[in-house]
C-alpha cells in the first residue's frame, strides 16, 4: 500500500506533524479510557481541534481532550459543543432511521444496514462517531439456492423489474416522509435529503459496475442472514461485513483519499468482532479482492496508533510509531475526512504517468480524454438516459461540460489549473 508523500507537507505541514500525533494519541486515549498526556512540544490545541474537525474526530478527540486542563476556555466550549451535537445528530439519525425501516418493511422492502450505521454502534460511547448519512442496502428479495439471498425474480428481466419497482416504492415512502429525492436510479443508490440534516442511501448495490469488485459484489445480497425476528432485516457475517468495510475504504483511499477516521473505525470493528472471526476465509477473501496488503497496512496502522498504548512512545521509549506507519497517518490526516480534489487528480495522475513510461504531458492529453469520454459501466451508472440512447451519446461530454460549469465552475477551473501546473 503505497502512502504517497507527494504533497504530505502542503496538506499537514512539518510544523504540524506534532498536532497530528497528539491527535492520534487523544483518539487512542479515549477509545481506551484513558487520560492524554501532556500537550507535546511542536503542537498545539487549536492546530490539534483543526485536524479533528477536517477528518471528523472531533467527538472522538474530545473525550480524551476534556481531561486536559490547559485546553483554552473559548477552544473548549466549542469543542464540547461539537461533542454534544455530533451524539444529537447520532441520536435523531437512529430515530429516523427506525421510522424510515419500518415505512420499508410495510412495503415488503428488505433492508441491510451497511457501514457507518453499524459502527458508530462499537465506539465506546455513540458521541465518538460522526455520521454524514444513513447507508442501508434495500429491495425486494429472496433465499438464493446457492445461499444467501438475490433479488426477487425467476430470471434476470424479472430481477430487473424488481429492483426498478423498488426504487420507486422507496422514492414514494421517502417522499411521504419529507424528503427530497437528490438521485434516483443513478449509481448504486438513491439519494435523499430532509432539513435539518437528515441524509439517506439508500444502496441497490453495493459497488459501481465499475469497479475491480463488481463481479464479487454481483449479487449484494449473497452473503447476508437473517437477523432476528424481523423478517425484512439482513446482516452480514462478522467476516463479510469486514471485508466489505475494507472494499468501501480503499475504494476512497485510492481516489480522493480518506481520513484517519477510517483508520479508528478498523480499530472499534477488530475489537468488537475480531476475536470470532474466521480468519482463514478472512484471508482468503481478501486474496480474491486484491486487497491483503491494504487490510495488512491498514491494520498495522490501526494496531500501532489505537491499540491501547495510551502513550505517545513505544514501549522501548522511541518513537511509537515507525517510519512507514506515521508516514501513512499524515497522509491520512492531510486527506480529511473523505479526500481532496487535489489527491484525486495527483493520484489519478500519478497512475496515468507510470502506464505511460513517465511522459506527464501525454499522461495529461489522456486525463483530459478520459474525463471528457467516461466508459460505458460508468455511463450506465451515472448517466443511464444516455446509455439507453444511443443517438444521444455523442452529446454527453458536453452536458457534462456544461453541467458542470453551471453548478460547479470554480471545481472546474480549479482542476484543470491543477492539472496544466503539474509537474
Amino acid at each position: 500500500m503505497d502512502a504517497d508523500n507527494a504533497g504530505i507537507e502542503a496538506q499537514v505541514g512539518g510544523g504540524r506533524r506534532a498536532s497530528g500525533l497528539y491527535l492520534a494519541h487523544l483518539v487512542d486515549c479515549a477509545l481506551h479510557g484513558a487520560a492524554p498526556e501532556v500537550l507535546p512540544e511542536g503542537a498545539s490545541w487549536e492546530e490539534v481541534h483543526a485536524l479533528a474537525a477536517r477528518n471528523g474526530m472531533e467527538g472522538a478527540s474530545w473525550r480524551a481532550a476534556a481531561l486536559a486542563g490547559d485546553v483554552p476556555g473559548e477552544l473548549r466550549r466549542r469543542w464540547a459543543a461539537e461533542a454534544d451535537m455530533t451524539l444529537l445528530r447520532l441520536l435523531r439519525f437512529d430515530a429516523e432511521r427506525e421510522q424510515v425501516l419500518s415505512a420499508m418493511a410495510a412495503r415488503g422492502l428488505s433492508y441491510l444496514p451497511l457501514k457507518g450505521v453499524l459502527i458508530a454502534g462499537y465506539y465506546p460511547a455513540p458521541e465518538m462517531r460522526s455520521m454524514a448519512d444513513n447507508d442501508i442496502l434495500y429491495g425486494f428479495v429472496e433465499p438464493d439456492e446457492g445461499g444467501g439471498f438475490r433479488i426477487s425474480g425467476a430470471d434476470e428481466a424479472e430481477r430487473g423489474r424488481a429492483t426498478a419497482l423498488a426504487v420507486r416504492e422507496a422514492a414514494a415512502l421517502m417522499a411521504e416522509r419529507g424528503y427530497e429525492a437528490v438521485s434516483l436510479g443513478k449509481g448504486n443508490h438513491e439519494s435523499f435529503h430532509k432539513k435539518p440534516s437528515f441524509n439517506f442511501e439508500l444502496h441497490r448495490r453495493l459497488v459501481a459496475s465499475s469497479s475491480p469488485h463488481a463481479a464479487y459484489y454481483a449479487n449484494p445480497w449473497k452473503r447476508a442472514l437473517r437477523d432476528g425476528a424481523d423478517s425484512h432485516l439482513l446482516r452480514f457475517p462478522d467476516e463479510d461485513e469486514y471485508l466489505y468495510f475494507l472494499v468501501h475504504a480503499h475504494k476512497h483511499f485510492d481516489s480522493a483519499g480518506c481520513g484517519i477516521r477510517f483508520v479508528a473505525d478498523l480499530r472499534v470493528l477488530l475489537d468488537a468482532k475480531g476475536a470470532r472471526m474466521d480468519w482463514g476465509y478472512v484471508r482468503s477473501e481478501l486474496k480474491a479482492l486484491g486487497l491483503a496488503d491494504f487490510e495488512a497496512c491498514s491494520r498495522s496502522l490501526a494496531d500501532a496508533a489505537f491499540g491501547g498504548a495510551c502513550s505517545m512512545a513505544g514501549p522501548d521509549g522511541g518513537p511509537l510509531l515507525n517510519g512507514v506507519q506515521e508516514s501513512l497517518l499524515m497522509h491520512l490526516l492531510g486527506c480529511g475526512t473523505y479526500g481532496t480534489m487535489e489527491g484525486r487528480i495527483r493520484r489519478q495522475l500519478g497512475k496515468i504517468v507510470a502506464e505511460n513510461e513517465g511522459d506527464l504531458a501525454r499522461a495529461k492529453r489522456r486525463y483530459l480524454l478520459e474525463r471528457t469520454f467516461i466508459p460505458e459501466d460508468a455511463m450506465k451508472d451515472a448517466f443511464p438516459a444516455f446509455h439507453r440512447h444511443k443517438a444521444l451519446r455523442p452529446l454527453l461530454p458536453a452536458y457534462r461540460a456544461c453541467r458542470g460549469l453551471a453548478r460547479h465552475p470554480k471545481r472546474i477551473w480549479r482542476e484543470l489549473k491543477m492539472l496544466f501546473e503539474a509537474r
